[in-house]
């Protein structure tokens, strides 16, 4: 399964990102960066993406996408777009969390590895990871807090990475010092659709002929916009 051909997408952060994998090959990868209110051509990324490799959907043995957390209009683009592609197309669906994407990302740090994604309202998303030798596990499942919260956590050197890290570098070091270490990455405004599809390959190759789970939405909280009865009901008062 080392060659199989997979298609990654990310629609979580600013940017779309759809890449063409093969092993640790890029065969191509695309970004666009969504502006306030506007469409989002996914579909036109893709088939770009394709052109570019030379190669079709009907090639390619499994999609990929990143599950969040992240952005909720565009989680739920992503999902709905490959759930519809792996059904036309008859492709075995993987998902993976923002998480997971990041810190497999890594390859050159042993110990801990915190993955940071912006929340907005001053908060950020953030799990816990460790490297091992060639093994990355999650050591704590994610959660929403705030960078100083995030901080209280950490009790031995950390590499932080993700859009949140380079958000709140400044606090992260001002806090915690040399155990702080924020890299600056590409992918927290770019995507990670190559880490995606890689994650995905390895997936496929584990389950073998085993049915894969269907990929739900990772929602570490509620969206902000709710039905008005949802948002009463939410706030404890009764109609």
């Amino acid at each position: 399964m080392s060659d199989a051909l997979i298609l990654g997408i990310d629609t979580t952060g600013p940017a779309d990102n759809v890449a063409l994998v093969r092993g640790e090959q890029i065969l191509a990868t695309l970004s666009l960066r969504q502006l306030p209110l506007s469409s989002r051509p996914l579909l036109r990324l893709i088939d770009t993406v394709c052109t570019q490799a030379n190669a079709g959907l009907d090639e390619v043995t499994a999609i990929a996408v990143n599950v969040g957390p992240g952005a909720f209009t565009g989680l739920r683009v992503g999902l709905a777009t490959v759930h519809g592609l792996a059904l036309a197309y008859h492709k075995p669906l993987v998902g993976c969390t923002a998480f997971e994407a990041l810190a497999a990302a890594v390859t050159h740090w042993q110990g801990m590895i915190c993955p940071v994604v912006q929340a907005r309202k001053g908060e950020v998303y953030a799990a816990f990871f460790r490297r091992q030798d060639a093994g990355v596990y999650e050591t704590h499942p994610g959660v929403v807090l705030t960078p100083s919260a995030l901080c209280d956590r950490v009790r031995e050197p950390t590499l932080f990475l993700g859009s949140g890290a380079i958000a709140y570098r400044e606090t992260l070091t001002a806090m915690l010092g040399a155990h702080a270490v924020c890299l600056q990455t590409v992918e927290a405004e770019m995507g990670l659709a190559v880490s995606v599809a890689r994650l995905g390959s390895r997936r496929l190759q584990v389950a073998g002929s085993a049915p894969l789970p269907v990929p739900q939405p990772l929602y570490i909280r509620a969206a902000d916009a709710r039905l008005p009865r949802i948002a009463a009901n939410a706030a404890g008062v009764v109609s």
